[in-house]
């Protein structure tokens, strides 16, 4: 007989589960203490599973799943359940009233929390018998996204971690075990992906550009059209409470213009108007240029993954003499300049390039450079070049159609190595941006703080890199998680490339973390050669001092 399955609040998340667990065969008291909520409630899981069934998407009808959906109004009918999940607002003091309430009526059952932002340790706190709270942190819409985040409190002992996995099984979720952190893992590594974004927006990037790049990287939607569709201040809240979390750590620190649209009430689809205004909404990205074989070619210089990639995809000589400009992707700006000089440098012209090539420097010192710009803008290579002429670029590994080129003039304006850059990129096919200097682009930028923040969660053991991955691609929708994206990368270049935005730009937010350092200097190419984490099986905090 399955286990019985008792959800407090019939809001969004609530039904939403009560859904799932039905679906699954489990017996459901959906409970809410608000007057006429329980019934628009069930009429709007009878609406998902009507839906789903005319689609083939149940093996029971939905009458059938929906007569395993008993509402009650008194709390003390859901004190039997063999398992209580809360799904009530984020009120850490709500939470542990609910939760102390039900664990007085019974001392045996497990009492879960929905919360996507509290500590479980601290609700588990006031809980008679903490040992038997653990979280389920389910994702909107419950009924259809897979992730569920498994998160044992401080005080949660192994077999109900052990029961929580086999039921989330059980209800065909893949779940995730993840440390008790602020924010736990997915809502805490895709923070970069919002505030990045938003900072750039403040240095003068456009929020269409930047929703265009960072789809044209494959994700499902832009940060300001995700923002709009989640909710403004749902999303301002989320920052808030892990920047609070961390004790003011300011690579969290939320951002003033969000707040500046959530004090205005303009919070997005649903007051139909937040950073776009609906109708009509974000703008379609704008048609791609026409192939053309006529492109001025470049010599590609670098070792590295993107510069491999140009080569294998994009038109190019190996014959210095017949180049019209050199795309120089290495990472690290000194090196550029040691190698390539400037027209006033005077250095010994007979130079070997990074990718073993042997040439002459006589043969670089008049054409003009476009610079790959993850760890330097364009205005700093041309303060280092000296004389030469000028533009930065960004583009991030696997290249597609969709991939959007970036282009960078410096401050002092367009030269013809902006021109030649345009020309070059455009007639490949891809969309080609013009935008303000940036150091580390605008994809690339905030793809490294995705993933020097996926490294910090992987340091601190919030989770391992493999479950760390599955759960940012099955929770957000990414095209691939941030320490696979890293591995393709090579972390070598994030490394350097964060370096150089930690010393250009000169805040902490931008630091590498030391894990990250270590690997490198290690030679480690993958994180599946770390060895952080010790077997599975072992005794929760709780159980070893006892």
């Amino acid at each position: 007989m399955s286990e019985r399955i008792a959800v407090l609040g019939a809001g969004t998340m609530g039904r939403g589960i009560a859904q799932v667990a039905a679906q699954a065969g489990y017996g459901v008291l959906l409970y809410d203490s608000q007057p006429g909520v329980l019934e628009p409630a069930l009429a709007e899981i009878r609406t998902d599973l009507q839906k789903a069934q005319e689609r083939g998407k149940l093996q029971s009808s939905a009458d059938e799943i929906l007569s395993q959906i008993q509402t009650v109004s008194a709390l003390m009918e859901c004190a039997e359940a063999d398992w209580v999940i809360e799904a009530v607002p984020e009120v850490l003091e709500l939470k542990q009233e609910l939760l102390g309430k039900l664990a007085e009526l019974n001392e045996s059952n497990v009492l879960a929390t929905n919360t996507s932002t509290i500590s479980v340790s601290a609700i588990a706190s006031k809980v008679k018998n903490p040992g038997r709270v653990i979280g389920l942190h389910f994702f909107n819409p419950a009924q259809r996204m897979k992730l569920v985040e498994v998160i044992p409190a401080l005080q949660t002992a192994s077999k109900i971690v052990e029961r929580a996995l086999r039921m989330m099984q059980a209800w065909s979720k893949e779940a995730v075990q993840v440390g008790d952190s602020p924010g736990f893992l997915v809502n805490r590594v895709a923070r970069p992906f919002y505030g990045e974004s938003l900072r750039l927006h403040g240095e003068g990037v456009s929020k269409e550009h930047l929703d265009w790049i960072l789809k044209g990287l494959g994700f499902p939607m832009g940060p300001f059209e995700l923002m709009d569709l989640i909710g403004l201040d749902v999303n301002f809240a989320a920052s808030q409470s892990v920047y609070q979390g961390f004790y003011g750590e300011p690579r969290y620190r939320p951002h003033p213009l969000q707040y500046q649209r959530v004090a205005a009430g303009m919070l997005g689809r649903k007051t139909k108007q937040g950073w776009y205004r609906y109708p009509p909404g974000p703008p379609a990205m704008p048609a791609l240029p026409p192939k053309s074989a006529n492109l001025p070619l470049p010599f590609i210089i670098g070792p590295n993954a993107i510069a491999k990639e140009l080569r294998a995809k994009f038109g190019h000589t190996d014959k210095a003499a017949e180049a019209a400009f050199v795309l120089d992707c290495r990472v690290k700006l000194e090196r550029k300049t040691r190698q390539l000089g400037s027209k006033t440098s005077g250095q010994d012209s007979s130079r070997l390039a990074p990718d073993g090539l042997e040439r002459k420097h006589d043969f670089f010192e008049n054409l003009p450079v476009v610079s790959l710009v993850w760890g330097h803008s364009a205005s700093s290579a041309l303060a280092e070049f000296g004389g030469r002429e000028i533009a930065g670029f960004s583009l991030v590994p696997p290249i597609s159609e969709k991939s959007v080129v970036e282009l960078y003039a410096p401050l002092s304006g367009p030269n013809r190595a902006t021109e030649l850059a345009r020309a070059y990129f455009q007639a490949h096919g891809n969309l080609t941006l013009e935008l303000p200097d940036q150091p580390g682009g605008v994809g690339f930028r905030v793809l490294a703080l995705l993933i020097n923040e996926a490294v910090s969660a992987v340091a601190e053991e919030v989770s391992n890199p493999a479950n760390l991955d599955k759960a940012m691609r099955l929770g957000t929708g990414y095209p691939r998680g941030p320490l696979e994206w890293a591995e393709i990368i090579w972390l070598k270049p994030v490394l350097r490339a964060l370096e150089g935005l930690h010393q250009e730009l000169g805040e902490d937010r931008y630091r590498p973390h030391p894990l990250l350092q270590r690997m490198v200097a290690a030679g480690l190419e993958s994180f599946d050669q770390l060895s952080l984490f010790p077997p599975p099986g072992g005794k929760t905090e709780m159980e070893e001092h006892t």
